[in-house]
């Protein structure tokens, strides 16, 4: 029977994949809740990660349309999100699990800081329009691999990470922007997921209760995105970021 860890579980899933439709972030709601569902910290961010993974083709098909406008800037950035996202994984399994847990409230207060520039970086790109190049520039492509990286090794906040860096590089029309990011995030964590699965590194009953909740989530969340205030789920988000984050502090120093 299921308990009331697991539920938790599902619903965190359901609540995630909403966010992901509306304004991203999902992983700040999955990864904790498989940590209060008894999953050390690697365990639970790489079940996150493979569950929360099987979402992500379907984004990439509703902008397919728009990747054909960019599809010069694949390839480059294509190659090194594969590559950086699994040096990120290998990086996660490699190391002792303890320097993941010293990390963990840290990167959650950078997720959630990304989380909230989410919409002034939005802003910032519609106001400033110019001609796009045509291929992303050396410097461009070194900053993806490190957004890659960071991908495979944790991942929350790696989307808006990828539209800010693209925004600098010259691209300005946003729906070409996602389709990209959307593409650019498969890939990254295409490699983290075969080497997670290939270590099994997975909990594969809670993740496939993650996936139960997520799959019903995307749905609603396709449908009523506009509907849903993205400032307020950031904010509820990132209250949840920080709070679990100084939760964690709590404990380090506090074992």
């Amino acid at each position: 029977m299921p308990t009331t860890a697991d539920w938790l579980v599902l619903l965190a899933g359901f609540f995630a994949a909403v966010m992901n439709s509306v304004a991203g972030g999902g992983t700040m709601l999955t990864f904790p809740a498989l940590l209060a569902a008894g999953l050390p910290p690697v365990l639970a961010n790489t079940t996150s990660t493979v569950a929360l993974y099987f979402g992500m083709p379907g984004s990439v098909w509703a902008f397919r349309k728009r990747l054909a406008e960019v599809k010069s800037w694949i390839l480059p950035l294509g190659i090194v999100s594969l590559v950086g996202g699994f040096a990120g994984a290998w990086l996660l399994l490699r190391f002792d699990e303890s320097v993941f847990e010293r990390l963990v409230p840290w990167l959650l207060i950078f997720a959630t800081l990304l989380f909230l520039l989410n919409g002034p970086i939005r802003r910032w790109l519609k106001k400033h329009e110019s001609p796009e190049p045509e291929h992303p520039k050396a410097w461009g492509t070194a900053f993806q691999t490190g957004v890659a990286i960071y991908g495979g090794y944790f991942g929350a906040g790696i989307g808006i990470m990828m539209l800010a860096g693209l925004g600098v590089l010259g691209l300005r029309d946003v729906n070409r922007m996602n389709a990209l990011k959307a593409l650019l995030g498969l890939l990254c964590n295409t490699a983290a997921v075969v080497l997670f699965l290939i270590k099994g590194a997975v909990d594969w009953r809670l993740a496939a209760f993650l996936l139960a909740g997520s799959i019903p989530g995307y749905l609603f969340g396709s449908h009523f995105a506009q509907r849903i205030p993205a400032t307020a789920v950031r904010v509820i988000v990132s209250i949840i970021g920080l709070s679990i984050a100084a939760h964690l502090f709590w404990k380090q120093l506090n074992p």
